[in-house]
């Protein structure tokens, strides 16, 4: 992780000095894809991995019940530095329950284009 912050802070210092140019982290992927996919309850991780590729980050989820979910991270933020101009940021959290099914998600974003399908109702 000290790794990964100390090089980060390299890029950004390197940005700097080099004026205004444009920076990207992450790698970009198409929400609506997956929204327009995706069943909660349905879909297996085997599945989100062939629409998306490889998480860009793993981690866990433990709810107050004690019930763990698998979470895979997957986020694209670009802009110019330093001025800030033509910023844009989305974040997708896949939530996965123990077998390996889509449990939740969570969207985030301001990337024209990509705003969020209306969530489907799961069948009960």
């Amino acid at each position: 992780m000290a790794w990964t912050a100390r090089s980060l802070g390299w890029v950004v210092a390197a940005a700097l000095v080099a004026g205004c140019t444009t920076m990207k982290l992450g790698r970009n992927f198409d929400y609506n894809t997956f929204a327009s996919r995706v069943q909660v309850g349905t879909t297996t991780a085997p599945q989100v991995m062939d629409w998306l590729g490889a998480p860009i980050g793993e981690g866990a989820e433990v709810g107050v019940d004690g019930n763990r979910l698998d979470v895979w991270s997957y986020y694209f933020a670009s802009g110019k530095i330093p001025s800030g101009a033509d910023t844009s940021f989305k974040l997708l959290q896949v939530k996965f329950n123990a077998q390996g099914k889509v449990a939740a998600y969570v969207w985030s974003g301001d990337v024209s284009g990509s705003a969020p399908v209306p969530q489907k109702s799961a069948k009960k």
